[in-house]
């Protein structure tokens, strides 16, 4: 029966990519070019960009958007001479704003993916954010054999959805909610054992005082991530992906992430199997 159960889930999560990734699709024929002529030319960039999420990129008490993917965002902006305009997006809806025009780019702390990049066009990646397992104090979690005894939260619709389904045991019961912000608080009121998601919800957890009450697991997987413009944007592409050669050979994203992550920035690959972050292949 569990089996089963696990079986139906996954062909759920495969399903749904699926039909988001052909839904992107369909609007990619009615979406506009974007090259920073264009952009120039308008005056206004509209960026795709977190706003629940910290500390990438959220609301902060003044009702400004900040964080490390906002500060990035505003780089871009300045360096095109224009305002930057940032979009709400989500697991759910960046592909489909990305690739039907409402965006001209997205600095999503997005994970890289063979599937996506089939829809989308990856910039060099700019970060990385290790998928991580973050529980209550008392709960026995020390890998992912443990995961069962649980009830486990996740971002649906995010990347770490399908890693959580690829790695936890067939019987866990995992729920399933819309953001990243949800799924934190998910966990601190009692609704979940743990969760799996950015290391970085500990930040968040920090912020609410509750350190005391839950602690970081283990990690389960690297995620490599990258912002993204639609595929044949070709100039696009290649400003940013300039872009984040010269300001990782200058250290401007290292100071950035070392200020808004609390560590090093990893070294980040300029290669990966199935994805072309030139835009030529």
């Amino acid at each position: 029966m569990f089996d089963s159960a696990f079986k139906s889930a996954r062909s759920k999560i495969i399903s749904g990519l699926t039909l988001t990734l052909m839904a992107a699709t369909c609007f990619a024929s009615v979406g506009q070019a974007a090259s920073p002529a264009e952009i120039k030319a308008k005056g206004t960039a509209v960026i795709g960009v977190q706003m629940d999420q910290v500390p990438w990129g959220y609301i902060n008490e003044s009702g400004k958007n900040e964080g490390f993917d906002i500060e990035v965002a505003k780089m871009i902006a300045e360096e095109l001479g224009v305002e930057a305009k940032f979009e709400r997006i989500t697991g759910q809806n960046r592909i489909p704003l990305l690739v039907g025009g409402m965006v001209d780019f997205l600095v999503p702390s997005m994970t890289v993916t063979e599937e996506r990049a089939k829809v989308i066009q990856y910039v060099l990646p700019y970060s990385s954010n290790d998928i991580t397992v973050w529980g209550k104090k008392g709960a026995q979690i020390a890998g992912d054999q443990d995961l069962g005894k649980y009830v486990i939260g996740v971002n649906r619709g995010s990347a770490f959805e399908p890693v959580l389904v690829k790695h936890a045991p067939p019987n866990t019961q995992i729920k399933r909610f819309d953001d990243d912000a949800t799924t934190v608080q998910a966990l601190l009121s009692g609704q979940v054992d743990a969760i799996l998601g950015s290391v970085t919800y500990g930040l968040v957890i920090e912020k609410t005082g509750k350190t005391a009450e839950f602690e970081r697991k283990y990690k389960v997987a690297d995620n490599i991530q990258a912002m993204a413009v639609r595929k044949g944007d070709q100039e696009m592409l290649d400003f940013l992906n300039d872009f984040v050669t010269r300001h990782t050979a200058d250290g401007s994203l290292d100071a950035l992430y070392k200020k808004w992550i609390g560590s090093e920035r990893a070294k980040l690959p300029t290669t990966m199997t199935g994805v072309d972050f030139t835009g030529k292949q």
